[in-house]
């Protein structure tokens, strides 16, 4: 057990937070909290964590347990360096390794290595020896290596100072960290935000094997999926536990609700029953003594209050009112670019594309891909200076921006809309708006101060009211919870125009695209299919071209086109996968040699007897850290040509 949450209450003023909670968190623990917005997760994260203290109840923390959590605005060094940074999170490891070269320092400068200092120096460097190889020290560049290179800071300079990057760089330097620290609880509040889809595909690998308890806070459905296998929901004032990852978790929890709601309505109703046969019979001596029995029968019952109903979430409804031609877009070698000068960038090259009525076009693509880009560009809201784009006759789209850009500040939600839609009734907006979650004080608020889901809910509501039937939306899950995103992807399911979608919400993804075009490397690919199904092809082909590597081409017959022999391989190209081919062998088994030495090396250090024989025990060191510099270099090399 690592910990024990009991009676937990917390408060803000006069604004209750949650009560009563009660919970633990076991070792190997993956827990997946949510909740609305507001609802007090991060509140609930700083408690576990000892960065604030319960206004009642407490928590019960393992002796020594050490906690890694990952804040929305955690902080790094700001004079510090991404090698730096990473060192400091394996202080204890480097803090011995410093102790070990000075006390083998202290050694080699004493002559008699017979005196009583020299064998006290002898006795503490193999104390920190042990110590050392106990915390895994002989292996703590490569794990370095290993999460920096997942985490996407492979081609970074490791003395990139800390000031120097991102905010998305930052928070993934601040995650880099806590996985090579290995805490025995990680608590990661929104993790996933700053990271593209390989980042995320190896970060979930990762924590799939991870040692300790996960507590996480994510809006990432796909993400949770995959890590978690508890859900803790809070839920007005309290927390509910299910003991399943996000998407058993949906059904478990309208089970629950329905559940409570038919014991709720049995109890109503029993209590009705023994309140009519007491109402009838207490008049009449003969029953009133029964009757006053049944009184004493509610009494019994209990009180039991009405069963919690979740807020509904926004109402979403897309209809398009005009029907089009078959061939929505026709798109003929286009071609983006952005910058002039030294700033001059070519994003996309030669993309032909053919839209069909009812499609639904996902693009996907890292960030600077040029998803945007595209997106403008077709929409008329960009240039270009290369290729032709045609929309079909009889189409209406309808764009959602993923910036704000297109509201104005000052304005009120109803003003908005009253502007854009100016025949509309003032009835007919508020209830729109009513719908969408903006009530009351929402709907005159001015857009400058409203959050970035009321006001992505506000421009979803001019796709409602202009009814296209050609939907373009750029990333409009982003600033949305997740009963929001449920309810997006329910009316865009229901929606019967086309769609052509940016973004990088892998459970829409794995859900809404019958098409995914994917940018990469200045060129565009089309996938049938959604997410699992692009993922699949991309799998089946990289296997294809591993198996081609390894198998020679067949030679080109004789009298074959010149365009049936370009697709052989040179002599050149022939003669260098095969050198590539007996190149990696023979890494292979320089590893597997090396592998062998280092492991015979950290047995003969471990002898007792070497302990008493400074230099044999430096000769060791060495031969250590230069059979480890060599293998890591062979590691490199060996990752470089299988790449």
């Amino acid at each position: 057990m690592l910990l024990t949450i009991d009676g937990l209450g917390k408060s803000f003023g006069t604004e209750r937070i949650f009560e009563q909670i009660t919970a633990k968190i076991e070792d190997h623990d993956r827990i997946a909290l949510i909740g609305p917005n507001g609802a007090g997760k991060t509140t609930l994260l700083n408690l576990i964590a000892g960065l604030d203290e319960p206004d009642e109840g407490e928590i019960r923390r393992a002796a020594d347990l050490k906690i890694g959590y990952l804040r929305q605005n955690g902080g790094l060094l700001p004079d510090g360096t991404i090698e730096s940074e990473m060192r400091r999170a394996l202080g204890p490891v480097f803090d011995t390794e410093r102790q070990m070269l000075e006390t083998a320092d202290q050694m080699a400068a004493l002559s008699d290595h017979h005196s009583e200092a020299y064998r006290s120096l002898e006795r503490e460097y193999q104390a920190l020896e042990e110590r050392y190889a106990s915390l895994d020290g002989y292996s703590a560049q490569i794990k370095i290596n290993t999460v920096l290179n997942g985490m996407g800071f492979g081609g970074f300079d490791r003395e990139t100072e800390v000031e120097k990057l991102s905010g998305g760089e930052r928070t993934r330097l601040m995650l880099a960290k806590l996985l090579v620290e290995q805490p025995a609880l990680l608590i990661l509040d929104e993790a996933t935000n700053h990271l593209d889809f390989r980042m995320l595909g190896w970060l979930e690998e990762y924590l799939k094997e991870y040692r300790g308890a996960i507590l996480t806070v994510s809006h990432d459905r796909y993400f949770l999926d995959r890590v978690t296998t508890q859900t803790w929901e809070i839920e007005n004032l309290s927390l509910v536990i299910y003991p399943a990852p996000y998407g058993r978790y949906l059904d478990l929890r309208q089970e629950r609700l329905e559940r409570m709601e038919k014991e709720y309505e049995r109890y109503l109703q029993e209590v009705a029953r023994l309140q009519d046969y007491h109402d009838r019979n207490i008049v009449r001596a003969t029953t009133a003594s029964s009757a006053k029995s049944r009184l004493r029968m509610i009494e019994h019952l209990g009180e039991v209050e009405k069963p919690f109903v979740p807020p509904k979430p926004p109402k979403f409804s897309f209809t398009a009112k005009l029907r089009p031609v078959q061939d929505i877009l026709d798109v003929q070698g286009l071609s983006l670019e952005v910058g002039e000068g030294e700033g001059y960038r070519l994003l996309l090259k030669d993309l032909s594309l053919h839209v069909r009525r009812g499609e639904r076009l996902a693009i996907i693509g890292e960030n600077g891909a040029g998803k945007s880009t595209l997106l403008k560009t077709l929409t008329g809201r960009m240039p270009h200076r290369c290729g032709t784009i045609e929309w079909g006759r009889n189409v209406r789209l309808s764009v959602f921006e993923q910036d704000s850009s297109d509201l104005h500040p000052d304005k009120t939600a109803l003003m908005e809309l009253w502007d854009r839609f100016p025949s509309s009734t003032e009835h007919g907006l508020r209830t729109l708006l009513g719908g969408l979650q903006l009530t009351g004080e929402e709907a005159f608020k001015k857009i400058g101060v409203l959050s970035g889901g009321e006001r992505a809910r506000i421009k979803l509501a001019f796709l409602m009211m202009e009814q296209g039937n050609v939907l373009v939306m750029d990333e409009p899950t982003n600033h949305l919870d997740i009963p929001a995103k449920e309810a997006l992807e329910k009316a865009l399911l229901a929606y019967d125009g086309t769609m052509i979608i940016v973004s990088h919400d892998r459970y829409l993804l794995s859900r809404l695209p019958t098409r995914i075009l994917r940018l990469a490397n200045q060129q565009a690919e089309s996938f049938d299919g959604a997410f699992e199904e692009m993922q699949r092809q991309l799998a089946l082909r990289e296997e294809r071209e591993r198996e081609q590597k390894q198998t020679p081409a067949p030679r080109a017959p004789a009298g074959e086109s010149a365009a049936a022999k370009d697709y052989y391989r040179s002599k050149a190209q022939r003669r260098a996968e095969v050198e590539q081919k007996r190149r990696i062998a023979q890494l292979e088994e320089e590893i597997a040699r090396l592998e062998a030495a280092v492991q015979a090396t950290q047995q003969a250090l471990s002898d007792p007897q070497i302990g008493s024989d400074f230099e044999r025990l430096t000769e060791l060191t060495d031969q250590l850290s230069s059979q480890e510099q060599q293998l890591e270099a062979c590691y490199q090399e060996w990752d470089m040509l299988l790449s």
